[in-house]
Order: C-alpha cells, then structure tokens, then sequence
C-alpha cells in the first residue's frame, strides 16, 4: 500500500509548538485574523468563489493519490499552482459538515448535528443551524459582498434557513440532501431564490455552473466584491452501478472512461467527476476573460468522505476512493473524515505549497473571513468559534504553522478525535438521538479504540492498552466536551444542567408486550414483499441521512441464526 508521507508529516519541516488549550486556541485564531485583516499593504477585498464537491473521497483527488484512474486537471491546476493540504478534516456527513464551514464551530455546537429534517427537534437547532448562529454568507453579506448560492443548499428548508434568509442575495438550487443529475419539469425540485423553477432543464453540473458564470459576469466589475458559493451534487448518489440503469453523467463523458479502461462500476461516478472538474474549468477561463483572476480566492473542498464499496462505508452502495484510508462517509474512520481541500489566489498565495498541517472544516469560516478583512468572532451565538484562519500560515509559505488542537467529530454516537497523531475512536451507533447525556453516559462505560496516524493510517492497530496516559487524557478531554455543550435538546434544559442531574439515560415505561406489539408492527411494515422475512435493503429502508453502518451492526447482531434474513421470533427476542 502507497502512503503520501504528507498525509501525517508537516511539509515545511517547521518544529510544531507544544500543545495549547482551547482558551489559547481561541486567542490563537484571533491574532492570526488580525496578522491579516489588519495588513494595510493587502490588496482589496477579494472576490471569493468557494466550490463544494460531493461525497468525494481523499483518494480521488491524483495529488493526494496516484494509484486514481480520475483525472481531474483543472483541480490539478489549481492545486499544483496554489496551495493543497492533505490533512484536512470535516464531519463525515453533507449537512452537518457544510454547516461547520459555514459557522466555524463543531456540529455538536452549532445545531446541525446530523442531516436537517422535516421537524426541528425541541429548540431551534438541533435538525438545522441555530438561528442565533450567525453564517458565513450573512458576515460577507453585512460586510458589502455581493452573495450568490448555487447547486446543493442542505442546511435547513424552513423559513429562517433558507440561502435568501442567510445572506445570499440570489440562490438557485435544491434544499434537500440529494437530487437527481437529468433535470426535466416532472422531477425538478429546484428553486429561484424561495419560488420553484419548473423551467430549467438539462444536467445538473452545467446548470450550476451556468448560474454561477451569469452571477459572476454581473458581479465581477461592480465596486464591491462577489462570494459565489457554488455546491455541486457531484458526486453523490445516485449513480450507475447496474448496467439496467442510465448513467448519471453525460454518456460522452462515460465512453472516454470507458475507452481508458475505466471499469463499468467506476465508470459514471469517475464521469460525474471529471465532467465536473471540465466545468469547474469555465469559471477559472471566466474569471481570466473578465480579468478578476488576481482579485479572486478559489477554494475548493469535498464535503465529506467518499462512499465506497467496502462494508464499513455508508451502505456500500457506491464505488469511491478514499485511497489508504479506511471507511468512508457517515464513519468516523480517516476515510470518512479526510478529505480534498485546495485554495488558489492568483500571485497572492505560493504556488505548489502542500501543506501537511492538520486543519478542518471549521478554518475556512476563519480564513474566508480573515480574507475578506473581517475580524473572526470569538463566538457565536452561544458556543465559541473553533476555527483559525490559514492566511498567516499559506502567505508565509509555512513558515507560521498551525498550532496543534483537538479535533472533534462526532455522528450519531460515532465519534472521532484528533489531537497531533493520535486519534480516539468509537462507534456506539445512539441513532439520530440527541441526548447528549445518553451519549456521555455510554462513553464512560466504553473502551474507545486509540490509533497513532503517523504510523497507521489504516486505523487498524489499537494502543489504548499501550498509551494509557494518552487515551485517559483524549477520553477524558471527549467527555468534558460532550459535558459542557451550551445547547438544549428535546425536552427542555440545557446539557449541563442534565448531565448533572442525570448521567445514565431514561428510564422507559414500555412493558415487554407493548414491546413485542411495536416489534411486530415493525416487521409488518420492513416486510415489503410479504415473504415473511427481513433482508438487510427492507430493515435500512431508505439510505439517504441514516446511520447505515449501526443499521447494519444491529441487523447482524439480531439475526441470531445468520441466514441474512430477520424472522419475527428474532425480532421478539430483543424484548426478553
């Protein structure tokens, strides 16, 4: 197996500082905004056009990994002419990971802790951003950009969540998680700003990026600046995987992978992947026609791991990279967490700098703010901001490193924390609650598996046994998070206070034949086709937002006789 040394070293061969608390970490984000925003021999606010792919895997960017057959040179181009940083981390699902880039602040804190919903969860918050939480797009808003999203929104559908009700002056998209990529009248649930567009027509990728090239041309020689957020479903689901089903991607774009040598199962997904990098191309053609391209950040990031086919990735349903990486969207594991992350400012940032510090989603709030010379907040709303800005240390070329911090991630009771090299892991699998007590609950009584990524990035070597002192203090750090998030949850109270007054979950009143009852209507409605039996596809049901790999977990470890089939008598048995 082929590792990049970059992926665990610091490229720049700087000696890192010691470890510094969150306090100092906090002071720490601010001096590095002010190094900038305050510079007077900066240029002029730049224009920002800020790029999210979709589901796509570390591996799959060939800088990161030679052994991909996906060639992407205009993100190539970008990279080998800006700056590219190996190490980055986000949360390993589309909502809660676009939120911490817009907010600045782990999903524990900022509300989105798994996908939004129909509902909100008790206060406002916990399906969706909490409104006093102020985002990205309304800082750049207030500060005189002009604001445009366009593609996937995935950060709330009520009133108060929308793009036009979080600064962006025009949006044209889709709010929910996932869309089809052939847009027609009957199955388009794209809108213009809050009023659906039944007119639009074609695929997806174009679509978006003709919406943002018309933004651009009407913005880019107006006085004050443009942020173009431009958010791809590319190249999430769904694909092709059976050959009784069109491609998702133009299939001129699926023969030329074909004809490389591309297998079938790769072929759409690496379609999708290149078509969106061609288009991607018009807007960096775009902005050197209009002659903007020096007063222009580009960042491009992917906003979570890729799905791949492998059994502990979300469903194993599509064929991702995430190259040596293990696991993948929805898990903890590097392979759902690590992910491409590029920025290029024309003759403002070095050209070929791969950085190997460790950074996460929460920078770019930081940096795209310290580039916009706005001061980065210590707070917002109620919990602190936890991102730094990375200005300071690409202008530098490195030379100002990113101090080392801790790194939380968690979803649905998997959690993943990173501090320096050594990572703390669990997957408990709480489905979708947000009982942040139950969790802490659980976690004391849990043994977390702990990993050295210097020396294994495969995660496959446990050392919690070895490194008691290291695993105490990560675990016990975990803890304190989880203990003293300043939010409240179904039910009223805020976390502290039920934490304090209860550390064990609930107890339930539910009797064992009120139990068997639910138990049977349950199997009534997985039972799809009657056969009097449950496979695997009818107990997940729909896969879009849920936590497969628990669902999956949970399937095995009830179908007591291994057959692959759930019975009710198995059913029955939880209950005793």
């Amino acid at each position: 197996m082929y590792v990049c040394p970059l992926y665990f070293r610091n490229t720049n061969q700087m000696k890192r500082p010691p470890t510094v608390t969150v306090v100092i970490l906090l002071i720490a984000s601010i001096t590095f905004a002010k190094k900038t925003c305050g510079d007077e021999s900066s240029p002029s606010r730049p224009n920002i056009l800020f790029i999210v792919s979709d589901d796509h895997g570390w591996g799959d960017l060939p800088s990161n990994w030679d052994k991909t057959e996906v060639q992407l040179p205009t993100l190539e181009a970008l990279a080998s002419k800006g700056v590219r940083f190996p190490n980055y981390h986000t949360v390993p699902l589309c909502g809660p990971s676009r939120a911490c880039i817009f907010t600045g602040q782990f999903s524990t804190e900022n509300g989105m802790w798994r996908g939004p919903g129909q509902q909100s969860l008790g206060s406002p918050g916990y399906r969706g951003i909490k409104r006093d939480v102020k985002m990205l797009s309304e800082h750049l808003s207030e500060a005189g950009y002009q604001t445009g999203a366009f593609g996937k929104w995935h950060m709330g559908e009520h009133d108060g969540e929308v793009p036009n009700d979080r600064g962006f002056d025009e949006f044209r998209g889709f709010l929910k998680g996932a869309h089809p990529y052939w847009i027609t009248e009957a199955r388009s649930k794209f809108m213009h700003n809050r009023e659906p567009d039944r007119t639009s027509k074609g695929h997806a990728t174009e679509l978006f990026t003709g919406w943002a090239e018309k933004f651009i041309r009407e913005n880019a020689a107006k006085d004050d600046p443009f942020f173009c957020y431009l958010a791809y479903n590319a190249v999430h689901g769904p694909l092709r995987v059976d050959k009784s089903k069109p491609a998702s991607a133009p299939e001129a774009w699926v023969n030329k992978a074909l004809d490389r040598g591309v297998s079938f199962l790769r072929s759409d997904y690496v379609a999708i992947l290149e078509h969106m990098d061609h288009n991607i191309g018009r807007l960096i053609d775009l902005l050197d026609e209009l002659n903007v391209a020096e007063n222009t950040l580009i960042v491009f990031v992917s906003d979570n791991g890729g799905c791949t086919m492998e059994e502990n990735a979300a469903g194993g349903r599509f064929p991702g990279n995430n190259g040596p990486l293990t696991g993948g969207k929805a898990t903890t594991y590097q392979g759902g967490l690590n992910v491409p992350l590029l920025m290029n400012w024309k003759g403002r940032l070095p050209a070929g700098m791969v950085s190997g510090d460790q950074v996460m989603h929460c920078d770019i709030f930081a940096t795209l703010l310290d580039a916009a010379r706005i001061p980065v907040p210590q707070m917002n709303g109620k919990n602190p901001v936890r991102g730094m800005s990375l200005m300071s240390h690409m202008l530098s070329a490195g030379k100002e490193t990113i101090p080392e911090r801790t790194m939380i991630f968690e979803l649905w009771g998997n959690i993943g924390l990173r501090k320096g090299d050594h990572k703390l892991w669990s997957q408990i699998g709480r489905e979708h609650s947000p009982n942040w007590a139950a969790l802490v609950a659980e976690l004391r009584q849990t043994d977390l598996a702990l990993f050295d990524l210097g020396k294994d990035v495969a995660e496959k070597t446990d050392l919690r046994t070895e490194l008691p002192d290291v695993y105490t203090s990560l675990k016990t750090e975990l803890i304190d998070h989880l203990s003293n998030i300043n939010t409240e949850y179904p039910g009223g109270g805020s976390l502290k206070v039920l934490n304090k007054e209860n550390s064990k979950p609930p107890k339930t009143t539910t009797t064992p034949t009120t139990k068997r009852r639910s138990q049977e209507q349950f199997f009534k409605s997985r039972d799809r086709d009657g056969d009097g039996a449950i496979t695997l596809d009818e107990f997940i049901g729909n896969p879009e937002g849920r936590n497969v790999p628990a669902l999956t977990k949970r399937f095995k470890n009830m179908d007591s006789n291994g057959d692959g089939k759930l019975h009710l008598d198995e059913l029955n048995e939880q209950t005793k």
